[in-house]
């Protein structure tokens, strides 16, 4: 049995790891990788004063003072100002000045700025039938020759339309506050709470409406972060804050996350392809490997646990800042362990198969149902175990053929019915029918299900034996059949090798060993003592309810040494049937 399904494993070996390959080095699964990472990444908080102050262009600011947008410049001027005197280091602008208003007004921003403020610029894409043109869109000449730096707002965007990573160009907004870029790929740790927010108006009069520190040695970036955007829809973009129930997240809130990112050096860097695949390979194996005695159940709960292993061991790397995308070797492992699952439980059903067969036509039915529910409570390879045999001979058959030489068919009827007679007694006992060796039937106790009184339920069915053949005999005779039928019975227990013992065309399930040669020795000495049950010393050493008597010492044929004989006592009563519906695990003797 364990043979068969090898065709099975081979294919199973070779397929497991084509596909977590595939999976872990074609990108096919990076939006489910990048859908886990959005729902996994925020982080609670972050320990120390936080390194930028965002000023937000938004609702508040808007009713405070009372007219639309564009606001004449010489505000932002005022808050230039505001920010500087209340110590910030670097003021970042995230609006586009590029184009003049009144000269007033683009005069007093001009006087206000310096090189502690950056000032945005973007590159325009303009769809034309010969393609993509791509324009600068800069400050005007005057502000940057007042002093001002100038840098990208371009952010880069994955696949998804999301943004997760950090812009890696120097010239790009945050690495040029920050004064330091990250590895290529590296993402934005993006925190709840992490960036302190006040409104534009708050700002403007930072020296008498908000903490004297607040801005004290920090980078400010200011911009639009309103809630109902339609000014601003085309600088709102899908974050992993965005998955965390927040909404959009405003571009000057992405560039604030990202240069806390870079000035904290608190980014996330992807792990090479490579470690995925390697990974993937590995459970994929794991889920696929064949483990004996590994039930279905038991293969689908190593494959989840492999799962949750990728995804928890994911998590756990975030923690120290690095990305290992789950879903390749999560799915490997699931693929490999739906494939391991169908290959057991397939090998399952042809145990099950495979017991009925065997002990079908043997064992009592509820055993049989239980131990095709239960293979893995049996050995059918060979096992070493303590057992106790039976062989039952009926006397007087040897007659009966002569008598019914003529009429072969009552022949064959009286021979079935005493057979089922025996034979129930085993079944009816806890026993398997070994075999039939023409008119005498080979039980089996102990196997291949545990039974602690076998010995017990081995003598109770040699009596049920003796006493049916008996009611059979005087049956008979009531039918006109004046047949005198008996049978004798010899019984030991002992340490047998049982098994699937035969040819690979031809075999049963049966024990050979001392035991049972004592035992069938004892089933002929019956005829010189004269009595219906022999017990061997090995089978009374056993019995814990059944009175014995010793009858004598004897030399076996065929073996060294004297034997101790027992009988059945007179009067005492047969054991109750053993219960057959949840037999004990196996266990060698």
């Amino acid at each position: 049995m364990a043979g068969r399904g090898w065709r099975g494993d081979l294919a199973l070996a070779v397929l497991a790891p084509a596909l977590a390959l595939c999976l872990a080095l074609t990108g096919w699964l990076d939006r489910a990788d990048e859908a886990v990472y959005d729902r996994v990444v925020l982080r609670g908080s972050v320990e120390g004063p936080a390194p930028v102050v965002l000023v937000a262009i938004d609702e508040p600011a808007f009713l405070e003072f009372g007219e639309g947008w564009p606001w004449p410049r010489s505000r932002h001027a005022a808050l230039i100002e505001s920010l500087r005197a209340a110590g910030a280091r670097t003021i970042a602008i995230d609006l586009l000045f590029t184009d003049p208003t009144t000269p007033e007004a683009d005069a007093a921003l001009t006087a206000a700025l310096g090189p502690d403020v950056m000032l945005a610029a973007d590159v325009a894409r303009i769809d034309t039938p010969q393609g993509v043109i791509t324009q600068p869109v800069d400050p005007l000449p005057a502000f940057r020759a007042a002093g001002a730096g100038v840098a990208q707002i371009a952010l880069p965007l994955d696949e998804d339309g999301a943004i997760r990573r950090l812009a890696t160009d120097a010239a790009a907004l945050a690495p040029r506050l920050a004064g330091r870029t990250a590895p290529e790929g590296a993402r934005i740790r993006f925190t709840p709470g992490a960036i302190p927010r006040v409104s534009y108006y708050q700002a403007l009069r930072a020296a008498t409406d908000l903490p004297p520190d607040l801005f004290h040695d920090r980078t400010v970036l200011v911009g639009f972060a309103l809630r109902s955007a339609p000014l601003t829809a085309a600088d709102t973009f899908r974050t992993p804050l965005t998955t965390a129930g927040l909404g959009l997240t405003p571009g000057v809130e992405i560039h604030a996350h990202a240069t806390r990112s870079l000035i904290a050096g608190d980014w996330i860097t992807p792990l090479p392809r490579g470690l995925t695949a390697a990974l993937a390979l590995l459970l994929a194996a794991a889920a696929a490997l064949p483990l004996p005695g590994r039930s279905a159940l038991g293969t689908a709960t190593l494959t989840t646990a492999l799962a949750l292993v990728a995804l928890g061991g994911s998590v756990a790397l975030l923690s120290f800042g690095f990305w290992l995308p789950p879903a390749a070797p999560a799915l490997a492992a699931l693929a490999a362990g739906a494939g391991r699952a169908g290959l057991d439980l397939a090998r399952e059903r042809r145990a099950r198969r495979e017991i009925t067969r065997i002990f079908g036509q043997y064992l009592a039915p509820d055993l049989v149902r239980h131990l095709a529910a239960h293979p893995e409570q049996v050995k059918l390879g060979g096992e070493r175990r303590l057992v106790t045999v039976m062989f039952c001979d009926l006397r007087g058959f040897t007659r009966l053929t002569e008598s019914f030489s003529d009429d072969p068919e009552t022949l064959t009827a009286i021979l079935n019915r005493a057979l089922t007679v025996i034979g129930d007694s085993v079944l009816e006992n806890g026993g398997l029918i070994d075999k039939f060796i023409g008119d005498c039937v080979m039980g089996l106790w102990n196997a291949p299900a545990e039974d602690p009184d076998h010995a017990d339920h081995a003598i109770a069915a040699a009596r049920a034996a003796v006493a049916g053949i008996a009611a059979l005999s005087d049956t008979l005779a009531a039918e006109g059949l004046p047949v005198a039928l008996a049978c004798g019975v010899g019984l030991n227990s002992g340490p047998c090798t049982i098994g699937n013992l035969g040819t690979a065309r031809r075999f049963d399930y049966t024990a050979i060993g001392d035991a049972v040669n004592v035992a069938s020795r004892l089933e002929v000495m019956t005829k010189e003592l004269g009595l219906p049950i022999l017990v061997g010393e090995g089978c009374a050493a056993l019995t814990r309810h059944t009175a014995l008597r010793e009858i004598r010492m004897t030399a076996i044929r065929g073996r060294t040494g004297m034997v101790r004989v027992f009988a059945p006592a007179d009067g005492d009563q047969p054991l109750p049937r053993p219960a057959q519906q949840v037999p004990a695990p196996l266990r060698e003797a």
